[in-house]
């Protein structure tokens, strides 16, 4: 049944016309009507009919400006035009536009109606042939580039020969290989046609990478998502220096691409180019960017695996020097890029660091990060000792920090942060990364020197007011409250206006004047109730206290001064 919709400003036109034939006995039926353009076009988009029949012209928007207006939103419809006599130039641009009929109003008769409808629905079996030739094009397309991922994927990670892809890096989801596909023991049946079409080719395996490396950000890069957004982007730069190139899907960060250069084409020039334009859209539309190695040109095929190996090291190249973002197998230099031949252990780095946490010190720890930056440097671990390292030290600052009272919010769960340093694609990208959590360690340490000050301010007044008849020293509180003197001794300034040992002094004194006021001991013996070396040093430190020595304090207060 063929869905009608008619279009007139004169509403007994559209009547005449609904009455003039039995629609059903053509295979048609009226789906709605509109008797401007306006809510014409509104009607076709939601109802999609197969044929319009519409006035040619009508007030505000005429019938062709419909039709056009419906095309540029990818509406496909066989249409017919009704003209009077004096519309004859609108009617050859009707035709010009695909009309499948055109029909004078005053000489419209059910046969003449019949006919044009004969005529539209020729039109949209043709168009759907069209389609159909289209959809089917278009599934060749899709089977031949699968067929090739397939066969290339086997010849890479599946042959017995062969690597296993990294982690990381998959191959496309697909119900699975044709027969003539499948690995045997030897590795996947050849494929004459696709290794006729792939002559001297390279591989290009590139990782990306975010613009900017911050600590605990690997929620804001969903890699997947836009590896799948990419492919097209990336296909379409390839079409431009590749007579031939398949692109193996990947999950999360990676992309390898097998391409055949044009023959005419300067390798090198051609490459490079290629990786650039991939670099501008990723930054463009990601804000990433990316690292590329290319393998040296192989003659098929079959050397696949050779060539994947070899991308992979100019991959590993970049690794080790960022700065290079392109690097050529050919062209690498295997000094530039040892990595360390010794376990890199910085386990010794945590004492001090703890300190530093302990006491809020941001700027020890800074130091400490800085020492950790120069090591991997000096070194060049190589990315699993690096990543095990960072971990190492996120795990232990992480875990000191909650137990000294920092909220679990703060971080990011181990294995997030694990997942973020695996995605990194340079030791560069490390140190950055090492760069953002020290920054973010260091804010926090800060922001609890202020607001714990004042607590160790308190435990140490606590402490010297429970032990005030001992002889206490700065040392000794500090030790109890596992922080370093020099700290306390500038937290208590700060806060107290004085000294530790003033404070302890004015301490012992108060209860020095509480026990000659209770005129039972004489002050030799009030001297060694509270922790002092002698009488002299008592007295001394009475009198600096008050203002007077305890002899003329005791009879001040015998006279009743």
């Amino acid at each position: 049944m063929y869905r009608i919709i008619l279009i007139d400003d004169e509403p007994l036109i559209l009547a005449g016309i609904a009455s003039l034939i039995n629609w059903e006995m053509h295979d048609c039926c009226i789906v709605g009507k509109a008797t401007n353009g306006h809510a014409a076009i509104d009607l076709i988009l939601e109802m999609r009919p197969d044929i319009v029949i519409t006035d040619i012209r009508m007030p505000v928007m005429n019938g062709l400006e419909v039709i056009e207006a419906c095309r540029e939103k990818d509406c496909e419809f066989a249409f017919i035009f009704l003209t009077n006599l004096e519309d004859f130039q609108l009617a050859k641009q009707a035709v010009h536009l695909g009309a499948a009929d055109y029909l004078v109003k005053l000489d419209l008769q059910p046969q003449t109606l019949i006919q044009a409808l004969d005529r539209a629905k020729e039109h949209c079996s043709r168009m759907e042939s069209h389609h159909n030739r289209e959809l089917y094009s278009i599934l060749l397309k899709d089977n031949q580039k699968q067929l090739e991922r397939n066969y290339f994927s086997q010849l890479i990670f599946q042959s017995s020969e062969g690597p296993k892809p990294p982690e990381g890096l998959r191959a496309p989801e697909n119900p699975g290989p044709p027969e003539a596909l499948k690995p045997s023991e030897h590795g996947p049946a050849a494929n004459p046609e696709i290794d006729e079409l792939y002559k001297n080719i390279y591989i290009i395996l590139f990782q990306m990478r975010p613009e900017q490396i911050l600590f605990g950000q690997p929620e804001a890069y969903d890699f997947q998502f836009i590896a799948s957004q990419l492919l097209d982007v990336v296909s379409g730069i390839g079409a431009r220096y590749f007579s031939a190139h398949t692109i193996l899907t990947p999950q999360k960060d990676m992309m390898l691409l097998v391409a055949c250069p044009k023959p005419e084409s300067d390798n090198v020039k051609s490459f490079s180019e290629f990786c650039t334009k991939v670099n501008v859209a990723l930054g463009t539309y990601f804000a990433l960017t990316a690292l590329f190695g290319i393998s040296q040109r192989k003659p098929g095929p079959a050397r696949l695996v050779q060539a994947y190996t070899e991308a992979r090291s100019a991959l590993e190249h970049c690794y080790y020097d960022s700065a290079l973002r392109i690097a050529f197998y050919r062209n690498l230099d295997p000094r530039l890029c040892k990595p360390a031949q010794r376990e890199f252990n910085i386990n010794f780095l945590k004492k001090s660091m703890s300190a530093a946490v302990l006491e809020n010190e941001s700027q020890d720890l800074r130091d400490m990060f800085h020492e950790l930056s120069e090591l991997f440097c000096q070194y060049k671990p190589d990315k699993t000792q690096a990543v095990s390292a960072c971990i190492n030290i996120y795990s232990y600052l992480h875990d000191l920090l909650l137990k000294d009272g920092s909220q679990d919010s703060d971080f990011p769960y181990s294995i997030d942060i694990a997942e973020q340093l695996s995605r990194l694609a340079s030791l560069d990208d490390i140190l950055l990364w090492l760069d953002s959590f020290c920054e973010k360690i260091c804010a926090m340490l800060t922001d609890r020197k202020e607001k714990r000050s004042d607590k160790f301010v308190y435990m140490a007044k606590r402490y010297i007011h429970e032990h005030y008849r001992e002889k206490l020293m700065l040392s000794d509180i500090a030790e109890y409250l596992k922080i370093s003197p020099g700290y306390l001794s500038s937290c208590f300034s700060r806060y107290m206006n004085r000294t530790v040992s003033d404070y302890i002094a004015e301490v012992k004194i108060e209860h020095a004047k509480e026990l000659i006021d209770s005129g039972q001991f004489l002050i030799y013996e009030i001297a060694d109730q509270l922790g002092f070396e002698n009488a002299y040093y008592f007295s001394k430190v009475f009198k600096k206290v008050t203002g007077m020595s305890p002899k003329n304090y005791e009879c001040r207060n015998k006279l009743g001064g």
